[in-house]
């Protein structure tokens, strides 16, 4: 295999080479380094604002059914208020119906009992 040869270096070539800074090996790796634990920082705050954000939107859906909840539960104690109300009326008027049967059973058995002693006044049949 044959190789390429390689030109010889003009002296625009050189006096570039010269004026061109240099970055040791070790810089360059520093570079890198310090890339790394910058990419790590930004992961690590992008982390802690997400999770703070999920947090919040957690907190406002708990505080929205918390909300929902406090209405139901207003809902249902009218409705339990309103079944109670309905069931002491409903007891008042039972025991208001029974009252008025009692006295109608007594004044039917008045009545019976004015009857009987009429049929007796009656001359004899």
């Amino acid at each position: 295999m044959v190789w390429p040869r390689t030109r010889k270096p003009s002296t625009r070539d050189l006096l570039r080479a010269e004026h061109r800074p240099h970055v040791p090996r070790g810089s360059a790796a520093l570079g890198r380094a310090a890339l790394l634990l910058v990419l790590l920082l930004a992961a690590a705050l992008a982390g802690v604002w997400l999770m703070r954000h999920q947090g919040e939107v957690a907190g406002r859906v708990q505080a929205d059914e918390l909300q929902a909840l406090r209405v139901q539960v207003e809902q249902l104690t009218a409705e339990l208020e309103d079944k109670r109300l309905q069931g002491d009326e409903d007891r008042a008027n039972r025991e208001q119906l029974m009252q008025r049967i009692d006295s109608m059973s007594a004044e039917i058995k008045k009545l019976k009992t004015e009857l009987a002693f009429y049929r007796q006044q009656k001359p004899g049949k």
